[in-house]
């Protein structure tokens, strides 16, 4: 198995699939932080006519640790990006991802233009505080009450809900762990599509899974993305000559639609496509529908 070795505490599992090619390989950022690469998001790179590359990022995944926390933030993350893009030995990138995948890719892109060939990101999260409140403290709450309750159930009481959460999956017993990872899961599952069933909601919810997440979700979150406030609106102009598409549902309750509106306002460029009928997910059907079209369509470049 092909590991990247950061030197700082953390190897990074990853794979190429597809053949050789002269063309510039799509690199998949996943979301969480910390869900990373599953088999499921193999579905939206089938037939494309160049490679394609999955990445665990740090403390996730595959890729191999003993501390997930240290030397784990986004300038790291960027850093990673831009250490497997020399490793393979590519000058251009494509990148594509969403939700906090596309937090990422905006934040390489920015430290690093002249890397890449074009973006196809969904989901627009920038990782403002605004963005943050929406979804774990005033805004999705009002929407899914009895799930926010839900949410809520393990940390009754808590006026930072993040930072509560990290503490209630970083300490105690496995088991109390778990369950609080099962709850903040499952808010998210019922947030990522327009008609969540019970088994989704379930599978989201396992701690197995859920339990990594988690916990660097929280971290995460709880430092706002170790991002300085507006720092990728403020930086967007950077982006001016790359080619960049975002699809975004009009129903996604996890990351608001303005997100991608203020993004696209900043890149006059940058196209922007709404799913009517859709929530978070990529896997939603009209998400996926756009973002199968925009990938296939990098076969004619």
């Amino acid at each position: 198995m092909p590991y990247l070795d950061t030197g700082e505490g953390h190897e990074l599992y990853y794979e190429v699939q597809g053949q050789n090619s002269n063309q510039p390989p799509i690199l998949f950022v996943h979301g969480g932080p910390g869900a990373a690469c599953r088999e499921q998001d193999q579905r939206l790179f089938a037939g494309i006519n160049r490679p394609v590359i999955y990445l665990d990022q740090r403390g996730c995944g595959k890729s191999r640790y003993q501390d997930p926390f240290k030397n784990n933030r986004t300038e790291n993350l960027v850093q990673d990006i831009e250490l497997l893009r020399q490793a393979i030995g590519t000058d251009k990138l494509i990148l594509a991802g969403g939700s906090w995948g596309s937090t990422l890719s905006l934040c390489y892109a920015i430290a690093h233009p002249e890397h890449i060939e074009r973006m196809i990101l969904w989901g627009i999260f920038l990782c403002r505080q605004a963005e943050l409140d929406w979804f774990y403290r005033n805004g999705a709450s009002m929407l899914f009450p009895e799930e926010y309750e839900h949410f809520m159930a393990p940390i009754q009481g808590a006026d930072d809900p993040v930072s509560a959460y990290y503490r209630k999956v970083t300490e105690g017993t496995f088991k109390d762990r778990a369950n609080a990872a099962s709850h903040w899961a499952r808010w998210e599952a019922v947030n990522s599509f327009i008609e969540p069933n019970e088994e989704t909601l379930q599978n989201f919810s396992d701690p197995e899974s859920s339990l990594p997440m988690v916990m660097l979700e929280s971290w995460y979150f709880m430092n706002r993305g170790f991002i300085d406030e507006d720092h990728i609106l403020k930086q967007a102009h950077l982006l001016k000559h790359i080619p960049i598409s975002l699809v975004h549902g009009r129903y996604d309750t996890i990351c608001p639609i303005q997100s991608a509106w203020l993004l696209s306002h900043q890149l006059k460029h940058a196209s922007l496509h709404v799913s009517p009928l859709a929530a978070h997910d990529a896997s939603e059907a009209q998400n996926f529908t756009a973002l199968r079209e925009l990938l296939l369509a990098t076969n004619a470049d």
